[in-house]
């Protein structure tokens, strides 16, 4: 068990204590399979040589530059949020944490392929360049996400936790079997947290991979090409005031696109099931209104749908009450638990929580798992 595990699983309760999402039950749920993810990622690189240079989660806000004439765009900015910049082995990268439910443990498999051109490393070591820091490359901290999810108990797993004290190897409170007999025999949050740990645990190279991919100055300077493309023709589209459609994008990640009632005249920016924010970049610190800075995030959607970039960046509009869906909850419950990991790695936290995340050995003794 080492502090930064404790840190991560106390910043994971806290985050689904204040964040609900549908109900505290389902927010529970998730918040177990973060922890459960993180009890693996603890053993698979604790101690390992990279270390978090500077804080993590860091916002940066520099201007666009056209590298051939030096102009400086009067229009845009660019903006993101790194999850981190490292140093190890000698070297100074970025540091990217994603979460996918591809294979990651094949090198070759499509995954990595995608990411070797991934837009989002260019333009963060532009900016990392622009701020006056020359990366060696970006290091991708990549996690699989889990296809298990709670299930109903056995008759011998009630009996292992009723006579025995323990479930998957690691000890449980009695309390623990009254849950579940009052939850008509399913797996409850923490019992579920305990099953992932143990598969995390016993399959380190199925769920966590790293990879280093480097950028060479000809990459970046393509890219900051590009970025000042891209913002002149978001700045022709402001102007002319024409933001087309791309109707192959209306079921894009197999669900509609929350802005297809407004395309498909359904649905009017004027009811109130819709309303206008003031800043359209809110997850970044110190950026007001917004409307004239590009993202990462921003430009991916401009790239995909035009009439979607006008809703959510040019009006700011966005749907009331919309839920949240489980993929970006666990994304930002992850990132949570992930940033308070190396941030204690680096010594930048203090204090610890009494939380399970020894590994399971067998034909040991149970392992106190109090949360």
């Amino acid at each position: 068990m080492s502090a930064a595990l404790d840190a991560a699983l106390a910043a994971t309760d806290a985050y689904v204590l204040d964040n609900p999402w549908k109900d505290p039950l389902a927010a529970a749920v998730i918040g177990a399979k973060v922890k459960g993810l993180m009890v693996g990622y603890d053993a698979r690189w604790s101690g390992g040589e990279w270390v978090l240079d500077g804080s993590p989660e860091m916002t940066v806000h520099l201007p666009i530059v056209n590298l051939e004439t030096g102009r400086t765009s009067r229009t845009f900015t660019q903006a993101g949020k790194f999850d981190g910049i490292a140093t190890g082995y000698g070297k100074t990268v970025l540091l990217e944490h994603k979460s996918t439910g591809d294979d990651i443990a094949d090198p070759s498999a499509p995954y990595w392929r995608r990411l070797a051109i991934d837009s989002q490393v260019s333009k963060y070591m532009l900016q990392s360049w622009q701020g006056g820091k020359k990366l060696d490359g970006c290091l991708f901290d990549v996690i699989r996400k889990p296809i298990i999810r709670p299930k109903k108990l056995a008759k011998s797993n009630l009996d292992e936790i009723s006579a025995k004290g323990s479930y998957c190897g690691f000890q449980v409170d009695r309390d623990e079997y009254e849950a579940v007999l009052c939850g008509q025999g399913e797996e409850t949050p923490h019992l579920y947290f305990l099953r992932l740990a143990s598969e995390t645990l016993a399959e380190p190279e199925r769920y966590y991979q790293r990879r280093m991919i480097p950028r060479l100055d000809a990459d970046v300077a393509e890219y900051a090409a590009e970025l000042w493309q891209m913002a002149d023709e978001i700045r022709l589209a402001r102007l002319t005031n024409r933001h087309y459609r791309n109707s192959a994008a209306c079921m894009e990640f197999g669900r509609p696109c929350e802005y297809l009632p407004l395309c498909s005249g359904e649905d009017s920016t004027e009811s109130d099931r819709w309303a206008m924010e003031e800043n359209v970049h809110g997850e970044l610190d110190g950026i007001q209104n917004g409307r004239d800075v590009l993202t990462n995030s921003r430009l991916k959607v401009f790239q995909t749908c035009r009439r979607k970039h006008f809703y959510r960046y040019e009006l700011g509009i966005r749907r009331v009450h919309e839920d949240e869906v489980e993929a970006l909850y666990l994304g930002s419950a992850l990132h949570v638990a992930l940033a308070q990991w190396w941030a204690e790695q680096k010594g930048e936290t203090d204090g610890c929580t009494d939380v399970a995340g020894s590994a399971p050995t067998e034909g040991a003794e149970p392992h106190s798992a109090t949360v």
